[in-house]
């Protein structure tokens, strides 16, 4: 079982164990989250729109992304904590959302709304073609996701640190140009297609008698993709509506 989410880095099998989870309450879970996380975005976006305050916004979206970011990698390298900080991660992601969602909705009227429906309607998809076995996560179709998210991560990183040392920008793939969107349809695809990783790693973890509390990592990992799905959409939307 692998994934390619922040979450997890590595495969483990766990075998007789006195309460293994089930793919039930794995799925229990992840809808837990991810509507904690969906409510509070709601509600902060909607927040921030009757008040116009930006700065709330933004200071939202900074601490949503750092909280979640930091939340990640101690579940990462510490998983026995993730019974406790599943939902604090999932505040902080949908402080996250609601934030983001309304510094595009400011500069792209409609965006937030087009970029929820892409990613629940592509959740759907990619869940039906894993059920009837259309799309299979085989060891190949993982290594491509992975070493594709790995790489897109990097794009990411190194970005970051050009705007904040230099103020400066990676050429033309953050642009509103045939790259930049190429880009940013790319980015959106592989962030999909996480969500195979994650369904394979709920059934083989579940197959395998993971412990009980392996359901909540299941739960982040799937949140954590769901995320980076909805804003991956939102950048390439916003891209391909004008300037980024």
């Amino acid at each position: 079982m692998q994934s390619t989410n922040p979450i997890l880095t590595r495969v483990e099998t766990y075998q007789d164990l006195a309460t293994p989870m089930t793919i039930q309450g794995a799925i229990q879970k992840s809808v837990l989250l991810t509507v904690i996380a969906a409510v509070l975005g709601m509600g902060l976006f909607f927040y921030c729109a009757m008040t116009a305050n930006l700065s709330v916004a933004y200071a939202a979206t900074i601490i949503g992304a750092i909280g979640g970011f930091i939340l990640a990698l101690v579940t990462t390298f510490k998983s026995n904590t993730a019974p406790a900080l599943a939902i604090p991660y999932a505040l902080f992601e949908g402080a996250f959302l609601g934030g983001v969602s309304f510094i595009f909705q400011l500069k792209y009227p409609g965006v937030p709304l087009q970029a929820l429906l892409a990613t629940f309607v592509t959740t759907l998809v990619l869940f039906a073609l894993y059920k009837f076995q259309i799309i299979r996560a085989t060891e190949k179709f993982k290594a491509v996701v992975i070493s594709a998210s790995i790489a897109i991560a990097l794009v990411f990183v190194v970005q970051i640190i050009l705007r904040l040392a230099f103020g400066s920008s990676i050429p033309y793939i953050f642009e509103s140009n045939w790259l930049g969107i190429g880009f940013a349809a790319f980015v959106a695809v592989i962030a999909s297609l996480n969500l195979i990783l994650d369904f394979d790693l709920i059934e083989t973890a579940a197959a395998q008698r993971a412990p009980k509390a392996f359901e909540w990592i299941c739960a982040i990992a799937l949140l954590a993709t769901l995320v980076w799905m909805y804003y991956s959409f939102l950048r390439l939307l916003s891209l391909l509506r004008g300037d980024d």
